[in-house]
């Protein structure tokens, strides 16, 4: 019994070991592993997710160089305190009316700027909230969109439009203007992103996702 008890032990010290290196391994290129280089191609829509104003930046970059006609944005839902904010009368802006206002003052017409979803709370809810507004639209499948995030939300992001759309070509494209240093670890914002991407990405790889269906919001 005590050489079973004792090969159990030093099976589990060894998966123990195993484990924590490759954890290490992963935290230390976990800036590498997030982020996706998709090449660019011209494509029937852009699309911005909600989070960073760095994104609708870049997806106008892209507009203006022809890469695709229309510009599809995420509007995410809005916090309870900008709420409150709105209803005591201080002017605060939704996120979406930023983003639509960055679009039209880096050139994109407005005509070419259609919003998605009324509180999209994750990116599995962006995902699945431009699939039903394209099937309400009668657009058809198998497009081609380019996918706008930040850098180290490129991995994930992708997994999840290609989950949402199979039959259409999905290409991720991180925003240039705030790319995290290679040794991510020294940088506060950069340091954050991994950690709440990582956790993020374990959530999603076991089958969990937030949506605003199932968030009652006051």
């Amino acid at each position: 019994m005590k050489k079973i008890i004792k090969a159990i032990m030093t099976f589990t010290g060894g998966l123990m070991i195993i484990g924590s290196l490759a954890f290490f391994i992963y935290m230390y290129f976990a800036a590498e592993i997030l982020t996706t280089h998709d090449r660019l191609e011209k494509s029937d829509a852009i699309v911005v997710l909600g989070g960073s104003f760095y994104r609708p930046f870049y997806a106008a970059d892209l507009y203006k160089k022809g890469f695709a006609p229309q510009i599809y944005c995420s509007r995410p839902y809005v916090p309870d305190e900008v709420r409150l904010l709105r209803s005591k009368g201080i002017k605060r802006k939704y996120q979406w009316e930023i983003l639509r206002e960055i679009l039209i003052k880096k050139g994109v017409p407005e005509n070419s700027i259609i919003f998605f979803g009324t509180a999209n709370v994750s990116t599995a809810d962006e995902a699945e909230q431009l699939r039903t507004l394209l099937d309400k639209s009668g657009i058809k499948h198998g497009l081609k969109l380019i996918v706008v995030t930040s850098p180290l939300h490129t991995f994930r992001a992708g997994l999840i439009f290609r989950a949402t759309f199979p039959e259409s070509t999905i290409i991720m494209a991180g925003e240039p203007y705030d790319k995290p240093p290679s040794k991510w670890w020294t940088d506060f914002r950069s340091a954050r992103f991994v950690v709440l991407e990582t956790a993020k990405l374990f959530f999603y790889t076991f089958g969990g996702s937030f949506k605003s269906s199932s968030i009652s919001f006051r």
